[in-house]
């Protein structure tokens, strides 16, 4: 089984799309952002997806390389850091993030409204980091392919 390169592809793009919009609002003064609900909603809908992108890209990695089998969606970053695909404390960073989207669909009565502040401005870099990635794994793939006589 190989990597499906165009869905990687796909995901990534809208990753960028992501990325970008989160940059957009990173602008935005504490206060500001706390007391404008629309751009909360934006932006936990922007990390959402940017979050289940990374992890949806992780996944099929994960399977395509038979690293483990999922029983968490968390668990995709604990068999790329125990493969050596990511140190530790990145694949960590990225479980976080795994949690923190779980809060925005599951208990999003309940998001706070600071910490979302924070990841806006401290956590892009994660997301940035993670594309950087999986851009990786897709040039040896193709560079691979193209090399295969198969």
């Amino acid at each position: 089984m190989k990597l499906n390169v165009n869905s990687i592809r796909q995901r990534l793009q809208r990753l960028e799309q992501y990325i970008a919009e989160l940059e957009k609002q990173q602008g935005i003064t504490p206060e500001n952002f706390k007391s404008d609900f629309t751009r909360q909603l934006a932006v936990e809908r922007a990390f959402q997806a940017a979050i289940e992108s990374c992890t949806d890209v992780a996944a099929h990695i994960v399977s395509v390389y038979r690293l483990g089998q999922l029983q968490e969606s968390r668990d995709v970053y604990r068999f790329l850091v125990e493969a050596g695909y990511l140190d530790t404390s990145f694949g960590e960073a990225m479980m976080g993030m795994v949690a923190f989207r779980n809060r925005i669909v599951h208990l999003y009565w309940d998001v706070d409204v600071e910490r979302l502040y924070q990841y806006l401005q401290e956590d892009l870099p994660l997301l940035r980091k993670f594309r950087d990635f999986a851009l990786q794994v897709l040039i040896a793939e193709e560079g691979f392919e193209q090399n295969d006589p198969d």
